[in-house]
């Protein structure tokens, strides 16, 4: 009778760390964050609020992201949209941790790795990517179970909220054929290289894209461009990943080659710093994918924090966790500066 009474306190304490932490990152996104305005002002992108129900069912398309703006439209009138989308922070934020702890089976390590690394930057500033998200991390938990129909019709779902998702169809052939990671770890081991004979494929990019969409022609206006990355820091921003990916493959590399899901997120994340370092001249691009893609390093860093409480390596444990509790102020303090200063 007392280990059950614990058992479902600890379920309890769970769920309730998991909506506490949602009720701050929608609180800080309604409050602070710079990106709220243009959420709140408008659908952000095809459709606007004064939009009209017609206007919008004749500019239908599965490339417009449908999923969130049809149901922000409907939840927008019927509630408002502040309060449709705390809800819906909250709701997919308990949704996502619940999986990701799935994933991972130890809740502190889950929770704290995705709040360093996440919280703010997702469910704090970039609703849609969160969204989208919290729709992958269930995808992830299906191929873990080798439930391949479920994860893939999380992951197209996940494309209707956020077009970027697209990338994590990646996941499938790094599964099933190992060989290819061998291939990315390649042009992971060359891609700081890239950065420094200067060369990008972003033109290329975004002229394919174009042919499909033209809804990223923000990211081309000069004005933007001439000011990005002034201060050199997204160069240790990639510098400061690819060291924590090599800290992964060194401490992990046992269950990496045993584990072909794990090796399928270590390849995820090794993409996440290419994408940033062949994008590196337009840094909001190269962040985008690069930040999407590098959620698969909250499991992997998770798993490395119970690794070395497993051997007893105290201070590397104490300096994984301040090294990440750091991360998580510098984060909080570059999206909110306004609660700082």
């Amino acid at each position: 009778m007392i280990s059950f009474k614990t058992a479902k306190a600890r379920i309890l304490l769970k769920y309730l760390s998991f909506l506490g932490l949602g009720v701050i990152a929608a609180v800080l996104c309604q409050t602070a964050s710079k990106d709220w305005w243009t959420y709140s002002s408008h659908l952000y992108g095809y459709y606007s609020v004064h939009s009209s129900w017609e206007e919008m069912w004749q500019s239908f398309s599965v490339l417009k992201e449908p999923l969130y703006f049809f149901p922000a439209k409907f939840f927008g009138e019927l509630l408002s949209f502040s309060v449709f989308i705390a809800i819906t922070t909250v709701t997919l934020l308990v949704v996502k941790l619940h999986f990701l702890t799935k994933i991972v089976d130890n809740v502190w390590a889950a929770c704290f790795f995705y709040g360093s690394l996440y919280l703010f930057l997702f469910e704090g500033t970039v609703l849609r990517t969160a969204f989208a998200t919290a729709l992958i991390f269930p995808a992830f938990y299906c191929l873990q179970k080798t439930n391949v129909t479920g994860s893939l019709f999380l992951v197209v779902l996940a494309t209707q909220i956020h077009l970027t998702s697209i990338v994590f169809f990646l996941m499938y052939p790094l599964y099933f054929c190992r060989r290819i990671n061998w291939l990315v770890f390649v042009f992971f081991a060359i891609s700081p290289f890239l950065v420094l004979m200067n060369f990008s494929i972003y033109d290329m990019l975004f002229q394919v894209v174009n042919v499909f969409t033209d809804k990223y022609q923000i990211y081309a206006i000069e004005k933007d461009l001439t000011q990005q990355n002034s201060t050199g820091l997204f160069f240790f921003f990639i510098g400061f990943f690819y060291l924590i990916i090599l800290i992964l493959v060194y401490f992990l590399r046992v269950s990496l080659l045993t584990d072909p899901f794990k090796l399928m997120l270590l390849s995820l994340s090794m993409l996440g710093v290419i994408a940033m370092c062949i994008l590196h001249d337009h840094v909001a691009v190269a962040a985008r994918f690069g930040e999407l893609l590098l959620i698969c390093v909250v499991p992997l860093l998770s798993w490395l924090l119970l690794y070395f409480n497993e051997h007893n390596m105290k201070y590397y444990q104490r300096a994984l966790i301040l090294t990440f509790c750091s991360y998580g102020i510098a984060r909080f303090v570059y999206l909110f500066p306004s609660l700082i200063f």
